[in-house]
């Protein structure tokens, strides 16, 4: 999983690589939070406004990392097996 913090770490990297395992998103905004390093500038520079807003608004977990390769979030992925 790549939740909150450690999903605008990775935000932060260059390249990003998951397992095809992956879920990932900004948990933080359910109680309250609001993504603090960076995500609400850098998640809508790599997914777009409409799917990064849907996360940052909502706290929506996406399902799996097929819809991170697909939004832009996520570069790679590979099989965990």
């Amino acid at each position: 999983a790549c939740l909150g913090g450690g999903m605008e770490l990775a935000l932060a990297a260059q390249y990003r690589v998951a397992d095809s395992t992956l879920k990932y998103g900004l948990p933080e905004v359910k109680i309250g939070l609001i993504p603090g390093a960076g995500g609400t500038q850098r998640l809508p520079r790599l997914c777009g406004v409409r799917h990064a807003l849907d996360m940052i608004v909502r706290g929506r977990i996406n399902g799996s990392a097929k819809e991170g390769l697909k939004f832009g979030f996520l570069d790679g992925v590979v099989s965990s097996k």
